[in-house]
């Protein structure tokens, strides 16, 4: 596997910023259906991911249960989670973590399709965010306007 600078990345513990549009959305691809397979058992499952900030609602009888479903490439020690996911995870007593890792993309230069494939999925249920470490990785800063005569 190759980074972005062209150079064989090493496979980390924590999740990165998928640079491959097409990479990003065949893993992403790959842990829902493999997130909807797993709840699928015991529930029944609706793919949110487009209109909410978590990816599965899940409902048996009276009881409904929202999933946050990630996939990356690492070994899914770490995850990166949205200012919105967090929020939500703290909003709502009933969420889980699915998190599908170790995931392989395979490039087919036939057809230059992408394959992602994997077998590793842990399933954190109920997820508590304080039970890990949540560390912020950026912050939004809007600079003060200044015009030319105040320059």
């Amino acid at each position: 596997m190759k980074d972005a600078a062209g150079k064989v990345a090493r496979r980390g513990r924590g999740q990165g910023f998928q640079l491959d549009q097409e990479v990003k959305v065949a893993v992403e691809a790959l842990a829902m259906n493999v997130a909807t397979e797993f709840y699928s058992k015991a529930w029944d499952v609706e793919d949110v991911h487009g209109t909410e900030s978590y990816g599965l609602i899940c409902r048996r009888g009276d009881e409904i249960k929202h999933v946050e479903v990630k996939g990356t490439t690492t070994d899914g020690a770490e995850v990166i989670l949205t200012p919105n996911e967090v929020r939500h995870a703290q909003e709502n007593l009933y969420t889980a973590l699915f998190v599908h890792s170790n995931i392989t993309i395979e490039h087919h230069a036939e057809d230059g399709a992408i394959t992602a494939t994997g077998r590793t999925h842990h399933s954190y249920d109920p997820w508590h965010l304080d039970e890990g470490r949540l560390t912020p990785l950026g912050f939004r800063y809007q600079v003060r306007v200044v015009s030319a005569e105040d320059a």
